[in-house]
């Protein structure tokens, strides 16, 4: 029976852009059948569609001009959990199982990081870009009133 397909990217519409837009795609086209690229389309759509810090559309509810960035972004964490799932399993492996440093690769793991879900750097500002996930920034301002009689110039840092 086939592996049906649920995500925003079909099998043709990934191949076109591993074709024609990403420049280092061997893993895919590595892969053995349709069936093969199903299966990492889907997994790669369910790390998406379920993330919790991601709001996205479900397939077949997307605007067409979604679907445009919707194509790339599923397709980017596909050739991410090509390249990257087999470590990753690996490594919340050894943090599930309490090792925080590993002496013999010359690892520290952060035991905040066993229930994160990685999220490709590419994917992650795609998403952003499109308004699908809000970034914590790393820098913010806010206005503060002054309950003293200095002015703004004065040096308080001189004893």
């Amino acid at each position: 029976m086939p592996v049906a397909n649920k995500g925003w990217a079909s099998v043709a519409e990934a191949d076109l852009y591993f074709t024609d837009e990403r420049n280092i795609s061997t893993l895919w086209t590595a892969l053995a059948d349709d069936d093969a690229k199903n299966r990492v389309l889907n997994m790669a759509y369910n790390r998406i569609f379920y993330c919790a810090s991601v709001s996205v559309p479900a397939a077949g509810v997307e605007t067409a001009a979604q679907l445009v960035g919707l194509i790339i972004i599923q397709a980017e964490m596909a050739y991410y959990l090509l390249k990257h799932l087999n470590d990753e399993d690996k490594r919340k492996g050894i943090q599930a199982q309490g090792v925080i440093k590993a002496g013999v690769v010359k690892e520290d793991y952060d035991k905040d990081m066993l229930t994160k879900i990685p999220m490709p750097p590419i994917v992650e500002e795609l998403l952003i870009d499109a308004g699908y996930l809000t970034s914590k920034p790393l820098f913010g301002m806010i206005d503060i009133d002054r309950d003293e009689n200095e002015s703004v110039d004065e040096k308080v840092d001189e004893f």
